[in-house]
C-alpha cells in the first residue's frame, strides 16, 4: 500500500510542532542553567549538599567542591574557585556557554521564519553542545570511566 504525501499544509503543521517542542526544550534548558546559577549567588560557603563519596569512602573525586567554586566563580573569585575545584572553570563555563546558546536560540527561532535556517541552528546547536560537553566534563568522565572500568575488573 503506498502512503500519501502530506500535503503542504500538514508539512508545515508538523515543522511548526516540532520547532514549538526545540523551544519548548530551550526555555526548559535556560530554565536549568539559571537555577544553577542562582543557587551559586545564594550560597556563599556553606553548601548544603555534601560530597557524599569523600564522606563515606575517603576518595576525592575530580566533582568535589564544584558547588562551592561555581559560588566562587559568579563572585568572579576565580582563583578561588580554582583552589577549591581545578575543573571549576572549565565546567561552568559549559553552563554559561549554553546560557547565551540558549538565548540566541531562543531569539532566533522567534525571529527567523524560514524552517530551513532553522534546521540549521538546530544542527549546529547540537553539534556545538556535544562538542561542548565533552570538552567541558571530560576530566569527571575520564574519571567515571576509570572507575567504572576498575569495578568491572
Amino acid at each position: 500500500m503506498r502512503q500519501r504525501k502530506p500535503e503542504k499544509g500538514e508539512r508545515e503543521n508538523a515543522n511548526q510542532v516540532l520547532l514549538d517542542t526545540y523551544l519548548i526544550l530551550n526555555v526548559t534548558f535556560l530554565c536549568v542553567v539559571l537555577l544553577i546559577i542562582l543557587y551559586s549567588l545564594i550560597f556563599r560557603g556553606d553548601h548544603p549538599i555534601p560530597a557524599a563519596l569523600t564522606n563515606f569512602t575517603g576518595i576525592v573525586p575530580p566533582s568535589k567542591g564544584l558547588s562551592e567554586a561555581f559560588s566562587q566563580i559568579v563572585r568572579l573569585n576565580l582563583g578561588k574557585a580554582i583552589e577549591l575545584n581545578p575543573n571549576s572553570l572549565r565546567v561552568f563555563s559549559f553552563f554559561f556557554i549554553q546560557l547565551l546558546m540558549r538565548l540566541g536560540l531562543i531569539f532566533s527561532i522567534k525571529t527567523k521564519k524560514t524552517l530551513s535556517t532553522n534546521c540549521y541552528l538546530i544542527f549546529a546547536d547540537i553539534l556545538i553542545s556535544l562538542g561542548l560537553f565533552v570538552f567541558c566534563f571530560y576530566p569527571l568522565m575520564a574519571y567515571t570511566l576509570s572507575i567504572m572500568s576498575q569495578l568491572l575488573h
